[in-house]
Formats: C-alpha cells, structure tokens, sequence
C-alpha cells in the first residue's frame, strides 16, 4: 500500500509507493480555461521528485511567459506564438525560420481556417483546409505537408502548455499526408517536365559566354549558370564552394549556403539578409569527376578573377561579395531575354534536371546519377531523370521529357 504525507503550503504532496518510490504531486498555477495545472513526477527519492519538479515547474513558468493561448486566439496567432516560442528556445535555425514563418503567411494567414478560434477548430476544418490548397494548386506537395505539420506542432505545443487539452490535426496526419502524397505521385506520373533542348542549351550558352567590345565577359554570372548546367550541383552548394576544393579533374562539395533574415539587424545599415554555411542537403560530402566541359568552366571562371586563394569563394558578385540564389535566378532570367529564352520556366533548378537528363540518355544508371547530384534514388527518378520526347506546344515545337517508369523485375520461379 502506498503511505500519502501532507507538506507545508505550496510544497504539494509527496505519497511512498509500495516498491519503494516516491510520487510527488503539485499544482503550478492556472491554466486560461481556469482549470488548475498539476504536475505529477515520480522517482526513487524525494530528493529527485523535487529536483524533476523543478525541472517541470521552470519548463511550465517559460511557456506561460511567451503568452498563453485564450479561448479567442485563433490558428494564425497559435502558430505566431508556437514559432516566437521556437525562435526564442533555439528549436529552428534561420532558413527554417523563414521556410515556417512563410507557410504561416502564405497558407494559413488570410484563408478561413486562419481566421478560426483554436477551440472551435475540429478535424473536418482541417481536412477542408488541406483540400483547398490542393484544389487551388498553387503550391506542391511538399509545401501542403508543411501546413499540416506547422498546424499540428503547434497544437501539440499548447497542450504541452497546458491551454489545450485536444489537436484535431493529430487523428487525421497520417491521412491527409498520405492523401497529398498521393495526389502529388498522379500529378507527377500525368505531367511533363520541362528541360532544356538541345538548340536551347546551344542558344544559352553562346549568350552566357558573349563578351563586350573590350574582350570582358558580358555576364559576371553567365559561367555560374552553365557550372550548374555541367555539374548538376543545387544552387547553394555551389555558392558555397571555394578554390580549395577544385582539384583538377574532381571537386569536393560538402557544404551548402542558404540566406535567412537577419533577425538581428538594428540599424538601417545592417543587411537584411545574412549568409547560412551548413552541409549540403543530404547531410553528406562528395567528390564527383568534372566534365572536361565544367573543368572550363572553372578555369575562365578563375583566369577573371583578380584573386583565387584557397579559401576564397568561387561564386561572388563583381564586387567580391558571397552571392545568392535570388541574385543568380535573376541574372539568369537576362541571359534567357537576350537569348530571346525568355518563355524557358523553372528557375536555376531547370539545369539540375537537364544534367540528369543528359546523363540518363548517355547510358548512365539511377544509382549512379543520384550519387553524382547528392539525392536519393527515388526523388533522382521522379523528378530528375526523363526520356525527352518533341511535342507540339503553343505551334512550336519543344522538347519536352517524361517521367519513366520504373520497370518491375521479373521473379523466376
């Protein structure tokens, strides 16, 4: 039988268990439903009850302090309040921050379900919600994802809390991921993706290496563009890269670069954006052979620029400066105006896809171009790989490539 003992004031309760433990039992304050808050921890002392309610008390007293969720709060303020708390606990780095902050702005903020207090929010409101992004189409799979799980994390976060005892997200997840996924792999088996033909990759390349009357390059980013075109890198890897990791006829690329806000800027001097060095995507390096074509490429690259030290950036700007994806898709979007390209879609991502392309129609295996880009073999084969194929489009005629399918093996028997 277990033996209960009355304390002072305030010091809750502390009961002795029948194998020897202690349970310790203490009210902590008031949740906004006006319900008390009651930890309950149990441990082989007293001593370590007290030292685990401490614990608790001092995790309760921090999410109290980042504002409690009332009964008329409604789901953008929750997910506000949730991404406040994560940016103030150090949950998120700054990339990621901005990706959730965007998802709470662009699909949540603004649509009904935003505008709904959290505890009228059911998971029929949810489902409807998830199928209107879907219906409109204006962002993929990946993206709906992402407003399901921001939705649920931050109701998982006020019941932690202690400001709401139920999620209406959480019974229905796993349907409504598996439903998106579901709609994004028909869509993707049905639709075409778009890579550069051949005749448009000869039209960009003269473009991106034409030079002016005094023997420069027209384009200070005209030999990035075709680095990504020979190589298959994404962006921020490249941007990363520096001289020390060109070796000849290989190049190393274990790192990656993004840009976030810089939510420490306090004067109008201070940049905006500031530059993330992490690793690349999948977390790990590789070295890949270069093309004779990308070996070029670096040493033009190379011979205009005034300096190229080991740990000198590869990717600036004229003026030296690291530079940025946004700045690099634009310069993009000039080359392909002035190659009269300009109806080409599909960012700088569009070089990635045409290199896998390419290296498909050489011969080379899935395995072996998801290792060469740093992707797995599933997402190499969805969204990379195509048989190209001419189509009539707008009277024109494109090349355009479609997603192959992927053979079953046959079982002998």
């Amino acid at each position: 039988m277990s033996e209960k003992k009355r304390n002072a004031k305030g010091e809750g309760s502390f009961t002795l268990n029948a194998d020897g433990t202690v349970t310790h039992r203490k009210s902590v304050g008031f949740k906004p439903n006006g319900r008390r808050k009651v930890f309950t921890v149990t441990a082989k002392t007293k001593s370590a009850c007290i030292k685990e309610m401490k614990k608790k008390e001092s995790e309760w007293n921090k999410l109290k302090n980042h504002g409690q969720i009332h009964y008329n709060e409604t789901i953008t303020n929750l997910c506000r309040k949730h991404l406040e708390y994560q940016i103030s606990n150090k949950d998120l780095k700054g990339k990621s921050i901005d990706r959730r902050e965007c998802t709470i702005e662009n699909q949540i903020e603004g649509y009904d379900l935003g505008y709904l207090q959290v505890y009228t929010v059911t998971p029929t409101d949810i489902e409807v919600h998830v199928n209107k992004l879907i219906a409109e189409g204006k962002v993929g799979e990946s993206s709906i994802c992402k407003v399901v799980d921001v939705l649920n994390a931050a109701y998982e976060w006020a019941i932690r809390q202690g400001d709401l005892e139920k999620n209406p997200v959480r019974s229905i997840k796993p349907e409504l991921i598996k439903k998106i996924k579901k709609l994004s792999c028909k869509g993707a088996n049905e639709a075409d993706v778009a890579v550069l033909s051949d005749e448009e990759m000869k039209l960009f390349e003269q473009e991106a290496t034409a030079t002016l009357k005094n023997g420069k390059m027209k384009y200070t980013a005209g030999f990035y563009c075709l680095l990504l075109l020979h190589t298959g890198m994404r962006v921020g890897e490249m941007i990363a890269l520096r001289w020390r990791d060109w070796k000849g006829a290989h190049l190393i690329i274990e790192k990656s670069i993004s840009m976030a806000k810089n939510r420490s800027k306090i004067s109008d001097e201070d940049n905006n954006y500031i530059s993330l060095e992490g690793s690349t995507k999948n977390q790990k390096a590789r070295t890949i052979e270069l093309t004779k074509e990308a070996q070029y490429i670096l040493q033009k690259i190379k011979e205009n620029r005034d300096s190229s030290e080991p740990d000198q950036f590869i990717v600036t700007t004229k003026t030296g400066k690291i530079n940025t994806a946004s700045n690099l898709e634009h310069r993009m979007k000039v080359i392909l105006k002035n190659a009269e390209l300009q109806d080409v879609s599909g960012g700088l991502h569009i070089f990635r896809k045409t290199f896998a392309t390419r290296m498909y129609e050489s011969g080379a295996r899935v395995e072996e171009i998801a290792a060469y880009i740093g992707d797995l073999e599933s997402t190499t084969q969805k969204y990379y790989i195509a048989i190209r194929k001419k189509v009539i489009s707008n009277g024109e005629v494109r090349q355009v490539v479609k997603l192959p399918r992927v053979k079953e093996e046959s079982t002998v028997a």
